[in-house]
């Protein structure tokens, strides 16, 4: 009788925890829609990089090398005008705007097409600030550039500060494990569920 107890009960609570994550499946979708990736122009004005941080010594990490190398790539093929470099000093000291601009420079971006946003902490105001810098600027549409797990977050922010925008997906480091793909994933959703909570969404 308690086996057929515990039974039922782990049955019942199997079925809670499945309509519980079904629940928050739906959520998720309807407040955080697939990223916008169909292009509606040939060039946009402007390719916003999104940061990542910056190694201990100040040289890019293999994120923010391949962000930067996207944006890059987007300019010579005459996709965007300029790029706009957008990341603080969130995990270190280094400011994660002028790393990003150092390594452009180094693939031969020209300086007087890169504009850095370096005040932001968070892919919220990265959106918020490089607004408003494209503003102050004249840049009116952009391409957002990030790597794929980031895409879906950093496309929902664009889309709460009003961006003309459009969503491209950066490389992924070489030797990237799918496991390391899956836990990024999965701790960037997370976190885009937990600031549902927070105000940030």
């Amino acid at each position: 009788m308690d086996l057929y107890k515990a039974k039922k009960t782990a049955g019942i609570l199997g079925r809670l925890t499945a309509v519980f994550l079904l629940l928050n499946i739906c959520i998720f979708t309807a407040v955080f829609r697939r990223p916008k990736r169909r292009w509606k122009k040939h060039t946009y004005d402007c390719a916003v990089v999104c940061g990542y941080y910056a190694e201990e010594d100040g040289s890019p990490s293999p994120f923010m090398r391949t962000r930067v190398e996207k944006g890059a790539g987007l300019l010579r093929e005459g996709k965007v005008k300029a790029l706009l470099l957008s990341g603080g000093a969130v995990s270190n000291s280094h400011v994660e705007a002028e790393v990003m601009r150092d390594h452009a420079l180094k693939l031969g971006v020209p300086a007087d097409v890169i504009y850095t946003e370096p005040r932001s902490v968070s892919t919220y105001h990265n959106m918020k600030y490089s607004k408003a810098l494209m503003s102050e600027n004249g840049l009116k549409d952009c391409v957002v550039v990030t790597n794929g797990w980031h895409l879906r977050k950093a496309d929902h922010y664009a889309g709460k500060f009003r961006m003309d925008h459009v969503m491209c997906r950066a490389d992924d480091p070489t030797g990237q494990t799918w496991r390391t793909k899956i836990m990024l994933y999965i701790k960037t959703w997370w976190n885009m569920y937990r600031n549902l909570f927070r105000g940030y969404h």
